[in-house]
């Protein structure tokens, strides 16, 4: 049996996001395609050690076989229920003011654990908050066969390690 968590992310994320950072994070969520060069989650990838026949590949040909960390769409996991979503806007104001929100709803597998960590890292880097207060970053997560309580934890933590917020 897996081990899978329901996951909650949501981010209110600063104006000025450069091109590539806006381009990882979209393909991350879904709602875009992957970029040629990763500037957000750099590793912590599984590596190709072998071609599809099964045979190993010499260490020059090894690649990263990165993919989107939020980008389920649909029916979650039925030990989860729900959905899976995940969605990237622009806030209305200025150009130069308005900032992103980010939300999106997950089935995360531990797995997938250091390249989401490392992605809600860079969100607590780049999150920003309403006029001046403090950034609006916010993950929640609860292992599929715990109850509906949800525990808030910081990147890097283990449920329930004492690294709960």
């Amino acid at each position: 049996m897996a081990d899978l968590y329901e996951t909650h992310v949501t981010a209110e994320l600063s104006p000025d996001l450069t091109e590539p950072e806006l381009a990882e994070l979209r393909w991350h969520l879904g709602l875009g395609p992957r970029p040629g060069r990763l500037v957000i989650v750099v590793d912590g990838w599984p590596v190709v050690t072998a071609d599809e026949d099964g045979e190993p590949l010499p260490e020059d040909r090894w690649e990263s076989d990165a993919y989107p960390l939020l980008a389920q769409r649909g029916p979650a996991d039925p030990r989860i229920g729900g959905i899976a979503f995940a969605g990237l806007t622009r806030r209305d104001g200025s150009p130069d003011q308005a900032r992103w929100a980010l939300s999106a709803r997950q089935v995360i597998h531990p797995d997938d654990g250091w390249p989401l960590d490392q992605l809600l890292a860079w969100m607590r880097r780049r999150a920003s908050g309403h006029h001046g207060g403090p950034p609006e970053v916010r993950f929640h997560q609860r292992f599929h066969e715990d109850g509906p309580s949800l525990t808030d934890y910081l990147p890097g933590a283990e449920p329930g390690d004492g690294g709960e917020a």
